[in-house]
Formats: structure tokens, sequence, C-alpha cells
């Protein structure tokens, strides 16, 4: 890529990152990925040169200047290979890999950032052609202990993937001067096979990156909060009788009998006979009256039934969420149509 002749780039990346700025023209769009293959190449060609006629020390500063020379021509390298672009590409695809499964991203991203330097300071070689090298040097890296190679090359592997899928959609749309890729997709498919990436990538896993490059576009992602409810116990209820004496005073009507005297005057007549000294009469009227006997029963006075119901409500969950927002810089008289600017939000 490095004979590529795209106009000066007017957006940033990543989205909400620096301007990356050229080291001497100020322009945007500079990445590690892109200046880090350039230096190593314009800094040996240039030092060259200048050592020729000045001698070791030529040489030196040769070598320092064209780091920052090789640094812009790295930019036909690396342009469509940004590091914010790659991340998220990573990220949302992490899941989905087979070495993923029972671990989160932040285990394996020592190896994405790994296989990243790799890649740039083996100027794109297929994984395939150097992973002895690559196992090595993992080997020497701090990482080793803690995450073994056999699990690191794939994390690895898909970086190389990705990057050589990225570049071949950067070269192709300029050999068909931004034609739609629906037209060129066969036409693409068809020079896939042909490359040397083919063999340990095939088309339908190369597609996806091969097209975001081709068409220049990259994802803007945000963060949205996703509340789930889960039961909890809040208390209970313990339901029980228990025994309680009172005294109570009941009034009852009750009869009872009463002896009723009532004399009257005799007539005065005489009768025969005196009055015995033993003569004494006696009579004995029984009397009665009514007693309150007390006796208890049970009778039922309420029917108690406990259930559960549910009850709405609602409560309110909060949390600090991210965003990215596209940045456009323009550079010179040009105009910029921004379609679909307004468009999701």
């Amino acid at each position: 890529m490095a004979n590529r002749k795209d106009p000066e780039k007017s957006v940033d990346v990543p989205p909400t990152g620096s301007r990356n700025p050229d080291p001497i023209t100020d322009a945007p769009g500079s990445h590690p990925v892109e200046t880090g293959i350039g230096a190593a190449l314009g800094g040996v060609a240039t030092g060259a040169a200048i050592g020729s006629v000045a001698g070791p020390l030529g040489t030196a500063i040769g070598a320092a200047v064209g780091a920052i020379a090789g640094g812009l021509a790295g930019k036909g390298v690396g342009e469509l290979i940004d590091p914010t672009t790659e991340d998220n590409w990573l990220r949302e695809s992490f899941p989905s890999r087979p070495y993923a499964k029972g671990h989160d991203y932040e285990t394996y991203e020592p190896a994405y950032h790994y296989a990243g330097e790799s890649e740039a300071r083996y100027s794109g070689k297929p994984y395939d052609e150097i992973e002895g090298d690559l196992q090595k040097g993992w080997g020497e890296t701090k990482h080793a202990a803690s995450l073994t190679w056999d699990k690191a090359k794939h994390a690895v592997k898909d970086v190389f993937d990705y990057r050589s899928a990225n570049r071949y959609g950067g070269d192709a749309y300029n050999q068909y001067g931004g034609r739609p890729f629906a037209e060129v997709e066969n036409d693409l498919k068809q020079g896939w096979g042909k490359t040397k990436h083919a063999a340990s990538v095939t088309w339908d896993q190369a597609r996806d990156a091969v097209r975001s490059a081709y068409d220049r576009t990259f994802k803007l992602h945000e963060e949205r909060l996703k509340v789930g409810k889960h039961s909890v116990e809040a208390g209970d209820v313990s339901v029980r009788k228990e025994v309680v004496t009172e005294n109570k005073t009941v009034t009852v009507p009750v009869e009872r009998e009463e002896i009723v005297v009532e004399r009257r005057p005799g007539s005065g007549r005489a009768v025969p006979g005196g009055i015995s000294a033993s003569g004494s009469e006696e009579v004995r009227i029984p009397v009665r009256r009514e007693e309150i006997d007390v006796e208890k029963e049970t009778v039922v006075t309420d029917e108690v039934s406990v259930g559960k119901r549910k009850v709405q409500g609602t409560e309110q969950a909060s949390g600090t969420v991210r965003k990215e927002q596209l940045k456009v810089d323009k550079h010179g008289d040009v105009n910029i149509d921004d379609k679909g600017r307004n468009a999701g939000r």
C-alpha cells in the first residue's frame, strides 16, 4: 500500500482520540502501526544515503531523519489499521472465539498487544511464516508465565488475520476506483484466494474486515445501561395462634321463692275446748331459688386465610456509560457532505 495516492485524510481516527498529527506536516491520520513499519524501512534507507556522505555520524543522524520520513511513508502501509477500530473489532468478536470460553477479554489483551507490535515489526508477513519466531518472542515477555503460548497463539493469529484482510480491502479500494463493494465482491473473493493469507484465513472469515476497509467505514459505539431484575428475600411473616386469658362477667337473671305471710282478723266467735299445752302446730314450706351454673364452650369467632400477592413498584437504576462520537476536522478548502449525521439519534 506504499504507493497509494489517497487524498489527505480529514477524519480523526480513532473517533474520540487525538488527531495523531504527522510529525512534519501536522496532517491528521498517522498511527503507531503505520509509522512503526515506515520508520524501520525509511530509517535504513535514509541513514545509508546520508552516511555515505557524512560518515558514521551522518548514518546515525540519517537514521533519525529516516525514521520520521519513513513514518510518513508508513501511512501508505497501514493507513486503515487504526488501534481503536481494531480494539473494537477484537472486543466484539471475542465472545465468539473458541479460546474465550471461561475467560474475559483482559486475559488475552496482552496477546493482542504483542500481536499488533509483532505484525508491524514483520511488515505484514503471514502468521504461518513466522509462528516460530512469534512463539520465541512471547516466551521472553512477562506475560508468558500466566498465559502459555498454546493459549496465546490463537489470539495472536486473530490480529494477524484481521490486519491482512484490512490491508487487502484498502488496496482493493484503489484498484477498483471506489466502485460499490457489492459490484466487486466476487472479484475480491477470487483475489483473496490468490493471496498468501488465504491458506490460513478463508474468505468468509476475512470478508467483514475487507469490506470495512474497502468501504472506508468504521462503527461508532455507545454504552447503554442494561438493567435486569432478580428476586431476593425481603423478610418473612410468621402467623400463629396464641391463647390469652381474660375475665368475663355476665349478668344472668335468676329466680327465688319467698314466703308470704298474710294475716287476717278472726271472727271473734268462741270455739270449744281449751288450748292444750302441747298443742303447738308447725307448718314447713320449702323455699327454692335459682343458682347460676357456669360452663364454657368453644365457638369459632374468625377465619384467617394467609397468602401472598404481587405489588408493582418502581426503582431507579443509574450508571456511567460512554459513547463514541465522530469528530471531523477540515484542513484547507474542503467541503464535507456529512450524510446521515442525525441518523439514529
